[in-house]
């Protein structure tokens, strides 16, 4: 009996032992200094539940993305820009200046931070967001939006790419190097006659040259109709901050799309969306939606 007691109380040191070893420190705004890549995703969306055209729900919807970067100084003050889809709006090629400010966080590493999006009137927003893996990581939710798109919620993700207080400078050529996977799910028109959109999902694999010129395959799943395996190439352009424009052409449907987003984690991994068909009159624009997530899979020589 008592070896068992003696066992059982070593195991218990033990689980606190483990327990102590992965606990997250508290948090301080010295935790989230630095500069971070962020996704947001979500929608506004009413519908009605007694559809009579199952599975389908009839009513509308605004779906809602934007990629951020944004750098925090060690008082909370976080300078940076984003591009964003948001129902009918959005999908502009330069990105839009925000400054959030952190207004709580408590040593539980949760807290409150404000920003204000351009509009007439502006929106203020106030979202609360949880601190993960000693500020290596931060979720996101909506708590309070002044003048936003009704009934709109999303989280949000964001990974940390530096821990100075300075913006990133340390970006080129280098940091897109090697062989990527991009996963994107998208609002495509379809038939402009009918004003018709569908979900668009695609995979593309890339392989990008130290000179930012890339090739690579695309598969695509549109309205019911799958295409595989086509060519594409283009043009990646990294800025010093991290974020950088890529230039997709697709020869067999003679179509160009500007995407824009940032790098993190040295290039592993980007955040991203398409924003503009290049020569289309902007009331022609076939992108109605897009947000896609990049991860390397190996270096390319």
């Amino acid at each position: 009996m008592n070896r068992m007691l003696k066992f059982i109380a070593f195991l218990l040191c033990l689980c606190v032992a483990v327990a102590a070893a992965y606990a997250q420190e508290k948090c301080s705004l010295q935790t989230i200094t630095g500069t971070y890549a962020m996704y947001e995703r979500g929608s506004s969306m009413f519908v009605s539940v007694n559809s009579t055209s199952a599975p389908f729900y009839p009513g509308v919807i605004a779906p809602f993305a934007t990629v951020i970067e944004v750098t925090f100084d060690s008082k909370g003050i976080g300078n940076g820009f984003y591009w964003i889809w948001a129902g009918t709006l959005g999908g502009l090629p330069d990105p839009t200046p925000v400054q959030v400010t952190i207004t709580e966080l408590k040593p539980d590493c949760t807290g409150n931070l404000t920003y204000v999006v351009p509009g007439s009137p502006p929106d203020t927003i106030v979202e609360r967001f949880i601190v993960l893996d000693e500020g290596r990581e931060i979720r996101t939710i909506p708590i309070s939006l002044s003048n936003g798109l009704p009934g709109i919620v999303w989280t949000g993700t964001a990974h940390r790419i530096s821990k100075s207080s300075k913006p990133v400078n340390s970006c080129g050529p280098q940091t897109a190097h090697g062989s990527y996977l991009t996963s994107c799910e998208n609002l495509l028109e379809w038939d402009s006659s009918t004003n018709t959109a569908f979900a668009d999902a695609l995979l593309m694999r890339l392989n990008v040259a130290m000179t930012g010129n890339y090739t690579g395959t695309l598969h695509e799943s549109v309205g019911g109709r799958f295409v595989d395996g086509i060519p594409v190439n283009g043009t990646i352009t990294v800025n010093p901050d991290c974020s950088f424009s890529q230039i997709l052409n697709i020869p067999a449907i003679s179509g160009t799309v500007l995407a824009k987003g940032v790098y993190f984690e040295q290039g592993k991994q980007a955040y991203a969306m398409a924003v503009y068909i290049p020569g289309v009159p902007a009331d022609q624009q076939g992108i109605k939606y897009s947000l896609c997530q990049v991860k390397r899979i190996d270096r390319y020589e």
